[in-house]
């Protein structure tokens, strides 16, 4: 006979991102070619609750220096998460650490988590291994930016590639409001009150005329 699995202890992953939402941030890489072949990478950092993008810069030399540095820019004296999710990328310094602080043995997947802890007091939280959808709501926008911005342009260097996208996040973030989200208006102040039922639309280009954001007039 097959054996039953024993039901596992705690709450479900799904579960924990919805719980914790409000207090969770997640961040990712992409990459970009330049018409010179050099290869930009795209850090993004998204908070899950609102899918609001808070930070967003490119590198061709990424490392975990470089990866503390925009981290200390995401929270310098504003909100700052409890959590971080990520993936396991080489960068953040892949290795198992055990740190002892009282009585409690702590265990870290990699120095970027150690580092998150001991400085900004924020969980780092690697996602399972073989498991890339466990972070599907920046892994969607990263899909976004690539088919609705990026891959309408042939960059010359990472400025170019920079400025389509804080653009394109300066649109993300007050323009659309996420349907995944039930398009509820907050925390974007540009969509907090209710726009005008009566008046001329018109579009107002993004990006050069790739995307529009369509307002009422009076």
């Amino acid at each position: 006979m097959v054996s039953r699995r024993k039901p596992r202890d705690g709450q479900t992953w799904r579960t924990f991102i919805k719980n914790h939402a409000k207090q969770i941030y997640a961040c990712d890489y992409l990459t970009q070619y330049t018409a010179f072949f050099t290869v930009v990478y795209v850090f993004v950092v998204m908070e899950i609750a609102s899918r609001q993008i808070v930070l967003i810069n490119v590198t061709t030399s990424p490392s975990l220096a470089w990866v503390k540095k925009q981290i200390r820019q995401m929270t310098p004296w504003g909100k700052v998460p409890r959590f971080l999710i990520h993936d396991n990328d080489g960068i953040f310094g892949q290795y198992l650490d055990r740190k002892q602080r009282g009585k409690e043995s702590l265990r870290y997947r990699c120095h970027l988590d150690l580092w998150l802890a001991d400085v900004i007091r924020i969980e780092g939280i690697p996602i399972p291994y073989g498991a890339p959808n466990a972070s599907p709501y920046i892994e969607r926008f990263n899909r976004t930016l690539r088919e609705e911005a990026l891959n309408h342009f042939i960059f010359l260097s990472a400025r170019n590639i920079l400025r389509v996208c804080r653009e394109y996040v300066n649109y993300y973030n007050g323009a659309r409001p996420s349907q995944a989200t039930h398009a509820i208006p907050d925390p974007y102040p540009e969509l907090r009150k209710p726009p005008p039922t009566t008046g001329r639309v018109i579009a107002l280009p993004v990006l050069g005329g790739v995307q529009h954001d369509y307002r009422r007039v009076a």
